[in-house]
């Protein structure tokens, strides 16, 4: 199917420039973990950033699919573009003097009362990154693969050089120097290093995209923008549920766990969860393809059956993209996470296929959700996100105090299975699409047992080959079947 090619070929541009982007962010992984002097300080980075991400989707108001979803509907995109960039802008405003006014007591309820300064810098992130966001919605909207990847990966070597600025080269220089920055960071405090590198990172992005901001000029069309919102405010509650899902696992390691010991084993946490870094890049950079895709094909007479066919080789490389991490966990561990001290915690490798199995699902997740977003029944795409989201709280409290992170990492994969299935069954009564159930089951059924395997097998010469061969196998059993029914 020429639809699903090149679907393929732009997953491939987005997944280079996420997965090169990504693996570059990622390169801060182990300098944080090598660097830091206290490896709790990790875990007060983690939970910034998951209250941030948390927050991100208040802040972003569902803008970006309601782009979209009007975007394609009319002859003048420019002007939903920025109908959605004004109201961002508008909104940004109002929760940056929230949070000028409130910046202490929000940060002692975080748990970090001496920084009030977090709560505004993460604020002004929250609101250049949400309108950045639009910008490459246009660059996805128009399939400017390249632009995108372009102005993405800029961004993120931003970041990077940033924080390697603060890291390592500003406590070399000359007092003079320090100065300059003083108003901001502090010396003695790495973790604001951090922070600040991203503040500097999401307002250097904008002025990259000025060519498209030009389209602000337009103004408002207030009737179009009521229309837009009234689609896009129950995306807030789904993408907030999603996020609660995603995030507050960290959040509540911090609020349940003893003080003590809270910042150190969400840690912990947080440096294995990346080591699935492989599966969640993959996941992201279809969702920046597949999103605009699926909208593009809704027109089409035989779009459910497309829907359907980019399932089953969705399902077909995740599982393989899976296998993949669990051949290679015992060479990678070592060099994402630099500092042993975080490998004598007995959960720390062994939480990673939970979690690896907990985005497999979620990337399916994501695939699946389709049905609500093309048939305009926002509303009852809450439902699966919302349940998943009272899940998320209610086993982190009662595993989390019983199990510490590895309850987390079980409730992660718990849910996002639980939201497969609920999205399922919504989408056979509201919006039936022809998924292969017997065929993906039974990828995935032969996925897990070969995974199980794999994890049993010790790290010597010949289990190591017994690893690729399972590998190989898996991947051979799709091709033969693939092979057969064409």
């Amino acid at each position: 199917m020429s639809v699903v090619k090149k679907l393929a070929s732009q997953t491939a541009v987005y997944g280079l420039s996420t997965m090169v982007g990504r693996f570059i962010n990622y390169l801060l992984v182990p300098i944080y973990t090598a660097v830091l002097l206290n490896i709790a300080d990790y875990g007060v980075v983690s939970v910034m950033f998951s209250y941030a991400s948390l927050f991100s989707v208040i802040f972003a108001m569902g803008l970006e699919t309601a782009f979209f979803h009007f975007a394609q509907k009319t002859d003048s995109p420019e002007q939903v573009f920025s109908n959605a960039v004004h109201a961002l802008i508008l909104s940004g405003l109002i929760w940056l003097i929230v949070v000028r006014i409130f910046s202490s007591e929000i940060m002692a309820f975080i748990g970090y009362p001496d920084h009030p300064e977090y709560a505004f810098w993460f604020a002004l992130i929250l609101v250049f990154d949400s309108i950045s966001a639009l910008g490459f919605a246009w660059f996805r909207f128009k399939q400017q693969p390249w632009k995108f990847a372009s102005i993405k990966l800029t961004n993120i070597i931003i970041n990077v050089f940033f924080n390697l600025f603060f890291l390592f080269i500003l406590p070399e220089l000359p007092q003079s120097f320090e100065l300059i920055f003083s108003p901001f960071v502090q010396k003695q405090n790495q973790v604001s290093y951090i922070f600040f590198s991203s503040l500097l990172a999401a307002i250097l992005t904008i002025p990259l995209m000025y060519k498209i901001f030009k389209y602000i000029l337009l103004g408002i069309d207030f009737e179009l923008l009521k229309k837009m919102l009234k689609y896009s405010y129950p995306l807030i509650f789904i993408g907030l549920a999603g996020m609660i899902n995603e995030t507050f696992d960290r959040i509540l390691l911090k609020k349940i766990l003893p003080e003590s010991q809270a910042d150190y084993q969400t840690s912990i946490y947080s440096a294995f969860y990346k080591l699935s870094m492989i599966l969640t890049l993959f996941v992201q950079a279809f969702r920046f393809a597949v999103e605009p895709f699926f909208f593009q094909q809704s027109k089409s007479e035989d779009s459910k059956t497309t829907y359907a066919y980019v399932m089953k080789w969705f399902v077909y490389a995740v599982s393989v993209i899976y296998l993949f991490t669990l051949c290679i966990l015992p060479w990678i561990a070592p060099l994402l996470i630099r500092n042993p001290e975080y490998f004598k915690d007995p959960n720390g490798l062994a939480i990673v296929p939970y979690l690896l199995a907990a985005n497999l699902f979620l990337g399916i997740y994501y695939t699946l959700s389709v049905w609500y977003k093309v048939s305009d029944k926002t509303k009852i795409g809450t439902i699966p996100a919302i349940f998943g989201a009272l899940l998320t709280i209610i086993l982190n409290m009662i595993l989390i105090p019983i199990l510490g992170i590895k309850g987390s990492a079980i409730t992660t994969l718990i849910v996002y299975f639980s939201m497969v299935i609920v999205g399922y069954l919504l989408s056979r009564k509201h919006y039936p699409i022809p998924y292969n159930l017997p065929l993906i089951v039974s990828v995935l059924v032969l996925c897990f047992v070969l995974g199980d395997v794999i994890l049993q097998l010790n790290f010597t010469p010949l289990h190591t080959i017994l690893r690729i061969s399972l590998f190989f196998i898996f991947i051979m059993g799709i091709y033969i079947y693939e092979k057969k029914s064409v």
